[in-house]
This record gives structure tokens, sequence and C-alpha cells, in this order.
């Protein structure tokens, strides 16, 4: 399935391919975004990615890749990678939105 949202082109994956970690669902190489089915609707996941996919237009993407490959040999992958940080800082307060809303509102 694929959609296009805001000139991103959003396409659902049965799995995101190494050399991604097993614990990677979605993953942006502008202009695409790929989502596994069990994060394809997820508003906040969709948001994190959002990030990357607007980083990755600021720094171009061979230069952003690259950038993020080498702070990945010091900082891993995850919520550690300084490139990660305004993406789940966006996820993060998305999720705390939806938990906090009130049922029937």
């Amino acid at each position: 399935m694929i959609r296009i949202s805001g000139g991103r082109i959003e396409i659902r994956v049965p799995k995101i391919p190494p050399p991604f970690p097993s614990r990677v669902y979605a993953t942006t190489v502008w202009p695409f975004v790929f989502y596994e089915p069990q994060v394809w609707d997820d508003e906040c996941v969709q948001l994190h990615e959002r990030q990357h996919w607007i980083d990755q237009i600021k720094w171009l993407v061979v230069p952003w890749l690259i950038v993020y490959l080498l702070l990945s040999i010091k900082y891993g992958g995850g919520r550690r990678h300084p490139l990660e940080k305004k993406a789940y800082e966006a996820q993060d307060r998305c999720n705390e939105r939806s938990v906090n809303v009130a049922p029937n509102s």
C-alpha cells in the first residue's frame, strides 16, 4: 500500500529489511517513508518519521545518512542517538496527548 502525504511517499512494507535492526518498525530515506503494518496508522510514529524527513531535506539525504551512521558508532541507535532526539520528543508528546485524551471527548 502507498499513500502520498505532504510530499512524502509512504509505503507499507511487510518488514523493514536489514541493515536495520529488528526493533525498527519505520524508517525514512527521503522522499520515502517505510512503515511496517503495525505502525502504518500510528500518528505518533508518523510524526517521528516526519522529523527525519524534514531533517533529510535540510541536510540533504546523503550527508544526513553519513552523519547518522557515524554518530551511530558512538551512540548506537534509538533514543541515545543525537539525530533521534527531536523525533522521539515529537513522538513522546504525541503519545502523551493520546494517553491524556479522555474517552468520548
